[in-house]
Protein backbone atom coordinates (compact mmCIF):
# COMPACT_ATOMS: atom_id res chain seq x y z
CA UNK A 1 0.00 0.00 0.00
CA UNK A 2 1.83 3.24 -0.97
CA UNK A 3 1.60 5.93 1.16
CA UNK A 4 0.82 9.49 -0.48
CA UNK A 5 2.57 12.42 0.30
CA UNK A 6 0.88 15.10 2.38
CA UNK A 7 1.93 18.53 0.97
CA UNK A 8 1.89 20.97 3.79
CA UNK A 9 0.57 24.56 3.35
CA UNK A 10 3.65 27.38 3.94
CA UNK A 11 2.44 30.10 6.81
CA UNK A 12 1.23 32.89 5.21
CA UNK A 13 3.65 35.88 5.74
CA UNK A 14 2.80 39.65 5.79
CA UNK A 15 2.49 41.32 2.87
CA UNK A 16 5.16 43.93 3.54
CA UNK A 17 7.90 41.94 5.81
CA UNK A 18 9.66 38.81 4.13
CA UNK A 19 9.65 35.35 6.33
CA UNK A 20 12.86 35.99 7.59
CA UNK A 21 11.49 39.64 8.75
CA UNK A 22 13.36 41.67 6.19
CA UNK A 23 11.50 44.74 4.62
CA UNK A 24 10.10 44.03 1.26
CA UNK A 25 10.35 46.87 -1.78
CA UNK A 26 6.74 48.38 -2.16
CA UNK A 27 5.18 50.20 -5.36
CA UNK A 28 5.80 53.94 -5.76
CA UNK A 29 2.33 54.15 -5.74
CA UNK A 30 2.30 52.65 -2.30
CA UNK A 31 4.94 54.92 -1.63
CA UNK A 32 3.45 58.27 -2.54
CA UNK A 33 0.30 57.22 -0.88
CA UNK A 34 2.03 56.72 2.71
CA UNK A 35 4.36 59.82 2.28
CA UNK A 36 1.03 61.83 1.38
CA UNK A 37 -0.93 60.82 4.59
CA UNK A 38 2.45 61.91 6.75
CA UNK A 39 1.74 65.09 5.50
CA UNK A 40 -1.06 65.51 6.08
CA UNK A 41 -0.74 64.08 9.92
CA UNK A 42 2.14 66.96 10.23
CA UNK A 43 0.01 69.43 8.98
CA UNK A 44 -2.82 69.20 11.28
CA UNK A 45 -0.23 68.70 14.25
CA UNK A 46 1.22 72.26 12.66
CA UNK A 47 -1.76 73.62 12.29
CA UNK A 48 -3.07 73.54 15.89
CA UNK A 49 0.12 75.01 16.81
CA UNK A 50 0.54 77.71 14.59
CA UNK A 51 -2.14 79.64 12.29
CA UNK A 52 -0.85 82.24 9.12
CA UNK A 53 -1.83 85.46 8.52
CA UNK A 54 -5.01 85.49 6.92
CA UNK A 55 -4.62 88.22 4.76
CA UNK A 56 -4.00 87.63 0.72
CA UNK A 57 -0.33 88.30 0.13
CA UNK A 58 1.03 88.98 3.65
CA UNK A 59 4.56 87.80 3.30
CA UNK A 60 5.02 87.27 7.04
CA UNK A 61 6.17 83.34 7.40
CA UNK A 62 5.78 83.08 10.87
CA UNK A 63 3.29 86.15 12.81
CA UNK A 64 4.21 87.85 15.71
CA UNK A 65 2.76 89.79 18.51
CA UNK A 66 3.46 93.40 18.56
CA UNK A 67 1.06 93.92 21.51
CA UNK A 68 1.97 91.47 24.33
CA UNK A 69 -0.86 92.51 25.96
CA UNK A 70 -2.77 89.65 27.17
CA UNK A 71 -1.80 86.87 29.91
CA UNK A 72 -2.27 84.26 27.35
CA UNK A 73 -0.79 86.15 24.62
CA UNK A 74 0.19 84.05 21.30
CA UNK A 75 3.57 85.42 21.08
CA UNK A 76 4.99 83.87 18.14
CA UNK A 77 2.52 80.84 18.95
CA UNK A 78 -0.61 79.38 18.05
CA UNK A 79 -3.77 81.65 17.84
CA UNK A 80 -7.30 81.38 15.90
CA UNK A 81 -6.72 84.56 14.35
CA UNK A 82 -4.03 86.91 12.99
CA UNK A 83 -5.12 90.67 12.85
CA UNK A 84 -2.55 92.21 9.99
CA UNK A 85 -1.49 95.86 10.43
CA UNK A 86 0.97 95.92 7.40
CA UNK A 87 3.57 92.85 6.77
CA UNK A 88 5.88 92.38 10.01
CA UNK A 89 3.40 93.91 12.63
CA UNK A 90 0.50 91.73 13.89
CA UNK A 91 -1.32 91.35 17.15
CA UNK A 92 -3.22 87.92 18.12
CA UNK A 93 -6.88 87.35 18.73
CA UNK A 94 -6.02 87.37 22.58
CA UNK A 95 -5.13 90.69 22.91
CA UNK A 96 -7.87 91.84 20.39
CA UNK A 97 -9.95 90.17 23.17
CA UNK A 98 -7.89 92.41 26.04
CA UNK A 99 -9.07 95.56 24.40
CA UNK A 100 -12.31 95.01 22.59
CA UNK A 101 -14.45 92.56 25.62
CA UNK A 102 -15.63 94.56 27.79
CA UNK A 103 -15.04 92.00 31.30
CA UNK A 104 -11.02 92.29 30.32
CA UNK A 105 -8.98 94.06 32.12
CA UNK A 106 -7.80 96.41 29.05
CA UNK A 107 -11.32 97.33 27.51
CA UNK A 108 -11.52 100.63 30.13
CA UNK A 109 -8.51 102.20 28.46
CA UNK A 110 -9.52 100.93 25.00
CA UNK A 111 -13.00 102.82 25.30
CA UNK A 112 -10.84 106.01 26.65
CA UNK A 113 -8.80 105.92 23.46
CA UNK A 114 -12.11 105.65 21.59
CA UNK A 115 -14.46 108.71 23.00
CA UNK A 116 -10.98 111.20 22.27
CA UNK A 117 -11.11 109.70 18.66
CA UNK A 118 -14.64 109.98 17.81
CA UNK A 119 -14.99 113.66 19.48
CA UNK A 120 -11.91 114.72 17.93
CA UNK A 121 -11.50 112.72 14.53
CA UNK A 122 -13.69 112.00 11.64
CA UNK A 123 -12.28 108.02 11.05
CA UNK A 124 -13.82 104.93 12.67
CA UNK A 125 -12.18 103.98 16.07
CA UNK A 126 -11.40 100.47 15.11
CA UNK A 127 -9.43 97.79 17.05
CA UNK A 128 -6.93 97.82 14.38
CA UNK A 129 -7.11 101.65 14.88
CA UNK A 130 -6.32 102.03 18.22
CA UNK A 131 -3.75 99.51 17.82
CA UNK A 132 -1.95 101.12 15.30
CA UNK A 133 -2.10 104.49 17.31
CA UNK A 134 -1.44 103.41 21.01
CA UNK A 135 0.23 99.78 20.58
CA UNK A 136 2.63 99.55 18.01
CA UNK A 137 6.56 100.50 19.04
CA UNK A 138 8.28 103.16 17.35
CA UNK A 139 11.11 102.71 15.33
CA UNK A 140 14.24 104.84 15.31
CA UNK A 141 17.44 105.42 13.09
CA UNK A 142 20.56 105.73 14.39
CA UNK A 143 22.24 109.01 14.00
CA UNK A 144 25.71 107.93 13.51
CA UNK A 145 26.80 108.47 10.06
CA UNK A 146 28.47 105.59 9.34
CA UNK A 147 25.21 103.31 10.97
CA UNK A 148 22.21 104.50 10.41
CA UNK A 149 20.38 101.06 11.17
CA UNK A 150 16.87 100.72 11.98
CA UNK A 151 16.21 100.17 15.77
CA UNK A 152 12.47 98.92 17.02
CA UNK A 153 12.06 100.71 20.60
CA UNK A 154 9.97 98.91 23.60
CA UNK A 155 6.82 99.59 23.45
CA UNK A 156 6.83 101.73 26.74
CA UNK A 157 8.90 104.57 25.14
CA UNK A 158 7.35 107.43 23.49
CA UNK A 159 9.38 108.71 21.10
CA UNK A 160 10.20 112.52 21.08
CA UNK A 161 11.84 114.89 18.53
CA UNK A 162 14.76 115.37 20.59
CA UNK A 163 15.17 111.75 20.90
CA UNK A 164 15.20 110.49 17.25
CA UNK A 165 17.47 113.52 16.57
CA UNK A 166 20.05 112.59 19.03
CA UNK A 167 19.65 108.20 19.08
CA UNK A 168 22.43 106.19 18.79
CA UNK A 169 22.41 102.45 18.79
CA UNK A 170 21.82 100.55 22.32
CA UNK A 171 20.94 104.30 24.04
CA UNK A 172 19.05 103.76 27.01
CA UNK A 173 16.31 106.00 27.08
CA UNK A 174 14.37 105.73 30.49
CA UNK A 175 17.08 106.93 32.56
CA UNK A 176 20.36 107.60 30.89
CA UNK A 177 21.62 108.20 27.64
CA UNK A 178 24.46 105.93 28.05
CA UNK A 179 25.16 103.02 25.74
CA UNK A 180 24.96 99.28 26.52
CA UNK A 181 28.29 98.09 25.08
CA UNK A 182 31.11 99.18 23.76
CA UNK A 183 29.52 98.69 19.61
CA UNK A 184 25.63 98.10 19.36
CA UNK A 185 26.01 99.48 15.51
CA UNK A 186 27.71 95.82 14.92
CA UNK A 187 24.19 94.44 15.73
CA UNK A 188 22.32 93.33 12.65
CA UNK A 189 19.35 95.52 11.58
CA UNK A 190 15.48 93.60 11.53
CA UNK A 191 15.08 92.05 8.62
CA UNK A 192 11.75 93.70 8.26
CA UNK A 193 13.15 96.79 7.78
CA UNK A 194 14.35 96.31 4.09
CA UNK A 195 10.60 94.98 2.68
CA UNK A 196 9.48 98.48 3.47
CA UNK A 197 11.14 100.08 0.73
CA UNK A 198 9.38 97.74 -1.83
CA UNK A 199 6.62 99.16 -4.04
CA UNK A 200 4.30 96.42 -2.67
CA UNK A 201 4.79 97.12 1.35
CA UNK A 202 2.67 100.32 1.12
CA UNK A 203 0.01 98.71 -0.49
CA UNK A 204 -0.23 96.24 2.08
CA UNK A 205 -0.40 99.00 5.00
CA UNK A 206 -4.24 98.38 6.70
CA UNK A 207 -4.40 101.99 8.05
CA UNK A 208 -2.85 105.34 6.81
CA UNK A 209 -0.01 106.72 9.24
CA UNK A 210 -1.15 109.55 11.13
CA UNK A 211 0.96 111.65 12.39
CA UNK A 212 1.28 112.44 16.61
CA UNK A 213 2.12 116.29 17.75
CA UNK A 214 2.69 117.20 14.51
CA UNK A 215 3.82 121.15 13.87
CA UNK A 216 1.40 121.53 11.51
CA UNK A 217 -0.88 121.32 14.59
CA UNK A 218 -1.67 125.07 15.29
CA UNK A 219 -2.34 125.68 11.34
CA UNK A 220 -4.96 123.22 10.86
CA UNK A 221 -7.49 124.33 13.76
CA UNK A 222 -10.24 124.50 11.80
CA UNK A 223 -9.93 120.71 10.41
CA UNK A 224 -10.25 117.01 11.30
CA UNK A 225 -6.83 116.08 12.13
CA UNK A 226 -7.41 112.65 10.26
CA UNK A 227 -8.12 114.30 7.10
CA UNK A 228 -4.89 115.96 7.04
CA UNK A 229 -2.63 113.68 8.55
CA UNK A 230 -2.54 113.68 12.15
CA UNK A 231 -4.09 111.44 14.86
CA UNK A 232 -7.08 112.69 16.65
CA UNK A 233 -5.85 111.53 20.13
CA UNK A 234 -3.16 113.96 20.50
CA UNK A 235 -3.51 116.96 23.08
CA UNK A 236 -2.63 119.15 20.28
CA UNK A 237 -5.56 117.97 18.08
CA UNK A 238 -7.92 118.05 20.88
CA UNK A 239 -11.41 120.29 20.72
CA UNK A 240 -13.38 121.17 23.96
CA UNK A 241 -16.18 118.56 24.99
CA UNK A 242 -18.74 119.16 22.67
CA UNK A 243 -17.37 121.28 19.93
CA UNK A 244 -18.64 120.84 16.75
CA UNK A 245 -16.54 121.31 14.20
CA UNK A 246 -19.04 124.06 12.70
CA UNK A 247 -18.79 125.95 15.89
CA UNK A 248 -14.66 125.46 15.64
CA UNK A 249 -14.90 127.21 12.22
CA UNK A 250 -17.04 129.83 13.29
CA UNK A 251 -14.83 130.97 16.31
CA UNK A 252 -12.09 130.90 13.65
CA UNK A 253 -13.87 132.91 11.38
CA UNK A 254 -14.32 135.45 14.32
CA UNK A 255 -10.26 136.29 15.02
CA UNK A 256 -9.13 138.83 12.10
CA UNK A 257 -6.04 136.91 11.53
CA UNK A 258 -5.59 133.34 12.12
CA UNK A 259 -1.65 133.01 12.81
CA UNK A 260 0.26 130.98 15.15
CA UNK A 261 2.58 132.03 17.82
CA UNK A 262 5.82 133.85 16.60
CA UNK A 263 4.93 133.61 12.66
CA UNK A 264 4.50 136.08 10.70
CA UNK A 265 0.79 137.69 10.17
CA UNK A 266 1.11 137.82 6.47
CA UNK A 267 1.98 133.76 6.27
CA UNK A 268 -1.21 132.01 5.52
CA UNK A 269 0.25 128.64 3.59
CA UNK A 270 -2.92 126.96 3.96
CA UNK A 271 -6.42 127.71 3.20
CA UNK A 272 -9.26 127.47 6.05
CA UNK A 273 -12.39 126.05 5.08
CA UNK A 274 -14.36 126.78 2.03
CA UNK A 275 -11.63 129.60 1.36
CA UNK A 276 -9.98 130.02 -2.17
CA UNK A 277 -7.99 132.16 -4.49
CA UNK A 278 -4.89 133.16 -1.93
CA UNK A 279 -1.40 132.68 -3.79
CA UNK A 280 1.01 130.19 -2.74
CA UNK A 281 -1.98 128.30 -0.56
CA UNK A 282 -2.85 124.93 -0.46
CA UNK A 283 -5.75 123.13 1.06
CA UNK A 284 -4.37 120.46 3.58
CA UNK A 285 -6.92 117.80 2.79
CA UNK A 286 -6.66 117.58 -1.05
CA UNK A 287 -3.27 116.74 -3.51
CA UNK A 288 -3.66 119.25 -6.34
CA UNK A 289 -3.42 118.46 -9.79
CA UNK A 290 0.30 118.65 -10.08
CA UNK A 291 0.91 116.67 -6.81
CA UNK A 292 -1.43 113.75 -8.18
CA UNK A 293 0.62 114.21 -11.56
CA UNK A 294 3.83 113.59 -9.47
CA UNK A 295 3.02 111.39 -6.67
CA UNK A 296 0.26 109.05 -8.64
CA UNK A 297 0.69 106.26 -5.98
CA UNK A 298 -1.05 108.66 -3.47
CA UNK A 299 -4.25 108.96 -5.43
CA UNK A 300 -6.35 106.16 -3.73
CA UNK A 301 -5.20 107.24 -0.23
CA UNK A 302 -3.34 110.53 0.04
CA UNK A 303 -3.12 110.38 3.72
CA UNK A 304 0.60 109.87 4.17
CA UNK A 305 1.27 112.73 1.43
CA UNK A 306 -0.48 115.36 3.23
CA UNK A 307 0.81 114.47 6.32
CA UNK A 308 4.21 115.13 4.95
CA UNK A 309 3.20 117.85 2.88
CA UNK A 310 1.77 119.72 5.36
CA UNK A 311 4.27 119.02 7.75
CA UNK A 312 7.24 120.72 5.54
CA UNK A 313 5.39 123.56 4.89
CA UNK A 314 4.33 124.13 8.44
CA UNK A 315 8.18 123.83 9.56
CA UNK A 316 8.86 126.20 6.39
CA UNK A 317 7.14 129.10 7.52
CA UNK A 318 7.64 129.17 11.25
CA UNK A 319 10.94 129.55 10.45
CA UNK A 320 12.13 130.94 6.83
CA UNK A 321 15.70 132.62 7.61
CA UNK A 322 17.29 129.36 7.21
CA UNK A 323 17.12 126.29 3.92
CA UNK A 324 14.96 123.49 4.80
CA UNK A 325 16.42 120.18 4.83
CA UNK A 326 15.32 116.41 4.86
CA UNK A 327 17.74 116.35 7.98
CA UNK A 328 15.60 119.10 9.70
CA UNK A 329 12.47 117.31 8.88
CA UNK A 330 12.57 114.04 9.73
CA UNK A 331 12.72 113.97 13.61
CA UNK A 332 9.48 115.84 13.68
CA UNK A 333 7.83 112.63 12.00
CA UNK A 334 6.32 110.73 15.10
CA UNK A 335 4.36 108.03 14.17
CA UNK A 336 3.87 104.30 15.41
CA UNK A 337 5.32 101.13 13.70
CA UNK A 338 7.12 100.12 10.52
CA UNK A 339 5.21 103.08 8.68
CA UNK A 340 7.87 105.67 10.14
CA UNK A 341 10.49 104.03 8.17
CA UNK A 342 8.60 104.74 4.81
CA UNK A 343 7.79 107.91 6.13
CA UNK A 344 11.30 109.24 6.60
CA UNK A 345 11.97 107.74 3.42
CA UNK A 346 9.64 109.51 1.21
CA UNK A 347 10.27 113.08 2.96
CA UNK A 348 13.17 113.62 1.00
CA UNK A 349 11.31 113.77 -2.54
CA UNK A 350 8.48 115.72 -1.23
CA UNK A 351 10.80 118.05 0.03
CA UNK A 352 12.54 118.11 -3.57
CA UNK A 353 9.30 118.81 -5.11
CA UNK A 354 7.78 121.16 -3.24
CA UNK A 355 11.21 123.01 -3.19
CA UNK A 356 10.75 123.35 -7.11
CA UNK A 357 7.68 124.09 -6.89
CA UNK A 358 8.56 127.66 -5.15
CA UNK A 359 6.25 126.56 -2.12
CA UNK A 360 9.57 126.90 0.22
CA UNK A 361 13.07 127.07 0.25
CA UNK A 362 12.52 130.79 -1.44
CA UNK A 363 13.81 134.38 -0.88
CA UNK A 364 16.68 135.33 0.32
CA UNK A 365 18.46 132.13 1.58
CA UNK A 366 22.32 131.83 1.56
CA UNK A 367 23.20 128.29 0.56
CA UNK A 368 26.68 127.09 0.57
CA UNK A 369 27.78 124.91 -2.69
CA UNK A 370 27.84 121.46 -1.10
CA UNK A 371 24.23 122.51 0.27
CA UNK A 372 22.59 123.19 -2.48
CA UNK A 373 18.79 123.06 -2.04
CA UNK A 374 18.37 120.06 -4.95
CA UNK A 375 20.17 117.01 -6.16
CA UNK A 376 23.25 116.65 -8.16
CA UNK A 377 21.38 115.42 -11.45
CA UNK A 378 20.23 119.41 -11.55
CA UNK A 379 23.49 120.99 -11.23
CA UNK A 380 24.52 120.08 -14.87
CA UNK A 381 22.02 122.89 -16.48
CA UNK A 382 22.86 126.23 -17.03
CA UNK A 383 20.48 129.52 -17.55
CA UNK A 384 20.31 133.09 -19.06
CA UNK A 385 17.90 135.45 -17.28
CA UNK A 386 17.28 138.81 -19.25
CA UNK A 387 17.00 142.01 -16.73
CA UNK A 388 18.44 142.30 -13.13
CA UNK A 389 14.91 143.51 -11.94
CA UNK A 390 13.30 142.17 -8.82
CA UNK A 391 12.20 139.15 -10.48
CA UNK A 392 15.64 138.49 -12.65
CA UNK A 393 17.46 138.59 -9.46
CA UNK A 394 14.97 136.40 -7.52
CA UNK A 395 14.83 133.88 -10.58
CA UNK A 396 19.08 134.15 -10.26
CA UNK A 397 19.22 133.59 -6.63
CA UNK A 398 16.62 130.89 -6.61
CA UNK A 399 18.41 128.98 -9.34
CA UNK A 400 21.64 129.22 -8.26
CA UNK A 401 20.82 128.08 -4.60
CA UNK A 402 19.54 124.81 -7.14
CA UNK A 403 22.57 124.31 -8.16
CA UNK A 404 22.46 126.02 -11.29
CA UNK A 405 24.53 127.85 -13.58
CA UNK A 406 22.76 131.45 -14.47
CA UNK A 407 24.24 134.50 -16.07
CA UNK A 408 22.05 137.88 -15.57
CA UNK A 409 21.82 140.27 -18.57
CA UNK A 410 20.96 143.87 -18.16
CA UNK A 411 20.69 146.51 -20.33
CA UNK A 412 20.94 149.31 -17.90
CA UNK A 413 23.91 150.99 -15.72
CA UNK A 414 22.09 149.64 -12.86
CA UNK A 415 20.45 146.46 -11.26
CA UNK A 416 17.23 146.76 -9.52
CA UNK A 417 14.70 147.71 -12.33
CA UNK A 418 11.70 149.66 -11.21
CA UNK A 419 13.09 149.65 -8.00
CA UNK A 420 15.37 152.21 -7.94
CA UNK A 421 16.00 154.73 -4.34
CA UNK A 422 17.63 158.11 -5.27
CA UNK A 423 20.63 158.80 -2.25
CA UNK A 424 21.45 161.99 -4.01
CA UNK A 425 19.78 164.15 -1.03
CA UNK A 426 22.00 164.45 2.22
CA UNK A 427 20.60 161.83 4.64
CA UNK A 428 17.41 161.59 2.60
CA UNK A 429 16.28 158.43 0.44
CA UNK A 430 13.88 158.51 -2.11
CA UNK A 431 12.00 156.40 -3.83
CA UNK A 432 11.60 156.42 -7.35
CA UNK A 433 10.36 153.12 -8.28
CA UNK A 434 8.15 150.64 -6.63
CA UNK A 435 7.90 150.90 -3.02
CA UNK A 436 4.22 150.05 -1.93
CA UNK A 437 2.99 145.78 -1.73
CA UNK A 438 -0.65 145.49 -2.07
CA UNK A 439 -1.89 142.25 -0.99
CA UNK A 440 0.60 141.23 1.31
CA UNK A 441 -0.68 137.78 2.29
CA UNK A 442 2.48 135.50 1.24
CA UNK A 443 3.71 137.74 -0.41
CA UNK A 444 7.55 137.02 -1.75
CA UNK A 445 8.30 140.65 -0.84
CA UNK A 446 6.66 139.85 2.57
CA UNK A 447 8.65 136.63 2.86
CA UNK A 448 12.04 138.45 2.35
CA UNK A 449 11.22 141.54 4.49
CA UNK A 450 10.85 138.77 7.21
CA UNK A 451 14.70 136.88 5.99
CA UNK A 452 16.27 140.17 6.56
CA UNK A 453 14.24 141.88 9.35
CA UNK A 454 12.73 144.58 7.66
CA UNK A 455 9.39 145.24 9.19
CA UNK A 456 6.25 146.28 6.71
CA UNK A 457 4.33 149.43 8.27
CA UNK A 458 0.51 149.18 6.72
CA UNK A 459 -0.67 152.12 4.67
CA UNK A 460 -4.35 153.41 6.11
CA UNK A 461 -7.63 153.16 4.14
CA UNK A 462 -7.35 157.17 3.95
CA UNK A 463 -4.76 158.26 2.16
CA UNK A 464 -5.21 162.20 1.22
CA UNK A 465 -3.64 163.65 -1.75
CA UNK A 466 -0.84 166.67 -1.12
CA UNK A 467 -1.27 169.76 -3.23
CA UNK A 468 1.58 172.10 -3.71
CA UNK A 469 1.81 174.25 -0.54
CA UNK A 470 1.02 171.48 1.44
CA UNK A 471 -3.09 171.65 0.82
CA UNK A 472 -4.89 168.82 1.36
CA UNK A 473 -7.51 167.43 -2.03
CA UNK A 474 -10.98 168.07 -1.47
CA UNK A 475 -12.05 163.95 -0.74
CA UNK A 476 -15.23 164.66 -2.72
CA UNK A 477 -12.78 165.70 -5.69
CA UNK A 478 -10.85 162.93 -5.10
CA UNK A 479 -13.51 160.41 -5.23
CA UNK A 480 -15.20 161.97 -8.13
CA UNK A 481 -11.98 162.23 -10.60
CA UNK A 482 -11.74 158.36 -9.33
CA UNK A 483 -14.83 157.36 -10.94
CA UNK A 484 -14.28 159.06 -13.82
CA UNK A 485 -10.58 157.73 -14.31
CA UNK A 486 -12.73 153.94 -13.64
CA UNK A 487 -15.01 154.51 -16.20
CA UNK A 488 -12.55 155.51 -18.58
CA UNK A 489 -10.65 151.94 -18.06
CA UNK A 490 -13.87 150.45 -18.36
CA UNK A 491 -14.37 151.09 -22.06
CA UNK A 492 -10.87 150.31 -22.81
CA UNK A 493 -11.76 147.04 -21.17
CA UNK A 494 -14.87 146.54 -23.31
CA UNK A 495 -12.98 147.78 -26.68
CA UNK A 496 -10.28 145.19 -26.37
CA UNK A 497 -12.75 142.25 -25.76
CA UNK A 498 -14.29 143.31 -29.40
CA UNK A 499 -13.08 140.63 -31.48
CA UNK A 500 -13.39 142.79 -34.59
CA UNK A 501 -10.05 145.10 -33.48
CA UNK A 502 -6.94 143.57 -35.42
CA UNK A 503 -5.01 146.81 -34.64
CA UNK A 504 -3.01 147.17 -31.50
CA UNK A 505 -2.84 150.80 -30.06
CA UNK A 506 -1.48 152.32 -27.42
CA UNK A 507 -2.75 152.39 -23.72
CA UNK A 508 -2.04 155.87 -23.51
CA UNK A 509 -3.75 157.07 -27.40
CA UNK A 510 -6.55 154.45 -26.76
CA UNK A 511 -7.62 156.68 -23.03
CA UNK A 512 -6.63 160.23 -24.65
CA UNK A 513 -9.44 158.83 -27.00
CA UNK A 514 -11.88 158.14 -25.59
CA UNK A 515 -11.75 160.53 -22.83
CA UNK A 516 -12.10 163.38 -25.54
CA UNK A 517 -14.84 161.70 -26.61
CA UNK A 518 -16.62 161.82 -23.68
CA UNK A 519 -15.73 165.60 -22.75
CA UNK A 520 -17.45 166.36 -26.32
CA UNK A 521 -20.80 164.05 -26.02
CA UNK A 522 -21.09 164.83 -21.91
CA UNK A 523 -20.14 168.97 -22.16
CA UNK A 524 -18.85 168.67 -18.91
CA UNK A 525 -15.76 170.75 -18.40
CA UNK A 526 -13.43 170.09 -15.48
CA UNK A 527 -11.34 172.24 -13.02
CA UNK A 528 -8.14 172.46 -13.53
CA UNK A 529 -7.63 170.69 -9.96
CA UNK A 530 -10.06 168.32 -11.09
CA UNK A 531 -7.29 168.07 -14.14
CA UNK A 532 -4.63 167.52 -11.88
CA UNK A 533 -6.88 164.46 -10.02
CA UNK A 534 -7.72 163.08 -13.05
CA UNK A 535 -3.94 163.21 -14.23
CA UNK A 536 -2.29 161.51 -10.61
CA UNK A 537 -4.72 158.40 -11.54
CA UNK A 538 -2.70 158.26 -15.23
CA UNK A 539 0.56 158.65 -13.56
CA UNK A 540 -0.37 156.04 -11.38
CA UNK A 541 -1.21 153.82 -13.37
CA UNK A 542 1.66 154.77 -14.86
CA UNK A 543 3.96 153.98 -12.18
CA UNK A 544 2.05 150.09 -12.45
CA UNK A 545 2.86 149.81 -15.76
CA UNK A 546 6.58 150.82 -15.59
CA UNK A 547 6.36 152.31 -18.67
CA UNK A 548 5.17 155.93 -20.23
CA UNK A 549 1.44 154.88 -21.50
CA UNK A 550 2.03 155.95 -25.08
CA UNK A 551 4.71 152.96 -24.74
CA UNK A 552 2.60 150.42 -23.23
CA UNK A 553 0.65 147.82 -25.67
CA UNK A 554 -3.75 147.74 -25.28
CA UNK A 555 -3.68 144.10 -26.28
CA UNK A 556 -1.07 143.15 -23.72
CA UNK A 557 -1.78 145.67 -20.73
CA UNK A 558 -2.91 143.31 -17.80
CA UNK A 559 -4.43 146.37 -15.88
Amino acid sequence: MSTGRVRTKKKACSSDQSPDNLPLRSSGRQVKKKAAEAADDDDEASEKKYRKCEKAGCTAACPVCFASAAERCAKNGYTSRWYHLSCGEHFCNECFDHYYRSHKDGYEKYTAWKRIWTSNGKSEPSPKAFMADQQLPYWVQCTKPECGKWRQLTKEIQLTPQIAKTYRCGMKLNNSTKTEGPDQCSMPEDLRVAEVSDHWWYSMLILPPLLKDSVAAPFLAAYYPDCVGMSPSCTSTNRLPGESNLVKLEHLKSVPNLTVAGMNKYFQPFYQPNECGKALCVRPDVMELDELYEFPEYSRDPTMYLALRNLILALWYTNCKEALTPQKCIHHIIVRGLVRIRCVREMERILYFMTRKGLINTGILSVSPDQYLLPKEYHNKSVIIIGAGAAGLAAARQLHNFGIKVIVLEAKDRTGGRVWDDKTFKGVTVGRGAQIVNGCVNNPMALMCEQLGIKMHKLGEKCDLIQEGGRITDPTIDKRMDFHFNAILDVVSEWRKDKTQHQDVPLGEKIQEIYKAFIQESGIQFSELEEKVLQFHLSNLEYACGSNLSQVSLDSCIH
